[in-house]
């Protein structure tokens, strides 16, 4: 693993090639497409468990217009695949943030796994981000960290994620709030630079660098996750109390109402030898 703290301190984000395999985040991909998959064979969407990138991508773009609530459970439930969080607790990745100065790496937030396409969204916040920091969200240490990786690849096209070297040394700017995202505004275009990727590389960068989704102009999906890391060390965050912003809770009602019966319990505990 190369290491290039100076580079890092001064731009605010380091690229790092080939941070996983193809196969490790290809296998996250699967994993989520099958969550989809279940769902759209029930519903009819799909003949078989086993469609083409084609057929499924065509079928998703069907599944988000015939059934939204359905369409967003699976989204919800993906960000919890055991292939997803599993790369953000491997040791290659907790090396790098501790290469980058972090003494007690945590993990800050849930991971999150993206899907993206305009196809796929009701506005355009939830297919292309805006510009933002993300320290606004977690209000973690001051040497937060985020780990950006694509499991596809992805080139300008494919709408590249798009960032402002240098800018986590202006501090936390002013935002208004758009879609639960803090925009950062009046950042001149020709800031922005595009990082195209390919599977398994990764882009690590502070939580107070400006950065926004590039424009998917393909009929193709973009499939992406990050990771994000506070310092439980990093003396403020201590002074500070350690605070948390997320908040996490369970539905008080029951969603499908009258189940489960008592039957339902016995077909699954049944002996199945």
């Amino acid at each position: 693993m190369n290491i290039d703290k100076d580079a890092f301190n001064k731009d605010g984000y380091v690229f790092l090639r080939s941070l996983f395999s193809r196969e490790e985040v290809e296998q996250v991909r699967q994993d989520a497409k099958g969550v989809f998959i279940r769902q759209m064979k029930d519903l009819g969407i799909l003949p078989s468990l086993t469609p083409t990138e084609a057929e499924f991508e065509t079928a998703l773009y069907q599944f988000f217009t015939a059934d939204q609530a359905a369409f967003i459970n699976c989204g919800k439930h993906i960000q919890h695949l055991v292939s997803l969080h599993r790369l953000g607790v491997d040791e290659r990745v907790l090396e790098l943030m501790k290469a980058y100065g972090m003494e007690a790496p945590c993990i800050s937030t849930r991971p999150v796994l993206f899907f993206n396409s305009r196809h796929l969204a009701t506005k355009e916040a939830y297919w292309k981000t805006p510009p933002h920091q993300d320290w606004r969200s977690i209000q973690g240490s001051l040497n937060s960290l985020v780990l950006w990786m694509p499991l596809v690849d992805i080139d300008k096209s494919l709408g590249a994620l798009e960032i402002v070297p240098g800018s986590h040394l202006r501090g936390l700017l002013s935002t208004r709030l758009d879609e639960s995202f803090g925009v950062v505004d009046d950042i001149a275009e020709e800031e922005f630079v595009p990082v195209p990727v390919s599977a398994g590389d990764g882009l690590l960068f502070s939580t107070f660098l400006i950065h926004r989704s590039g424009n998917n102009t393909t009929p193709s999906i973009r499939w992406s996750c990050h990771f994000r890391y506070n310092d439980l060390a990093e003396e403020s965050f201590i002074k500070r109390r350690y605070p948390h912003t997320y908040l996490y809770k369970p539905k008080d009602d029951i969603i499908t109402p009258g189940f489960p019966q008592v039957s339902d319990l016995e077909r699954t505990f049944a002996s199945k030898s």
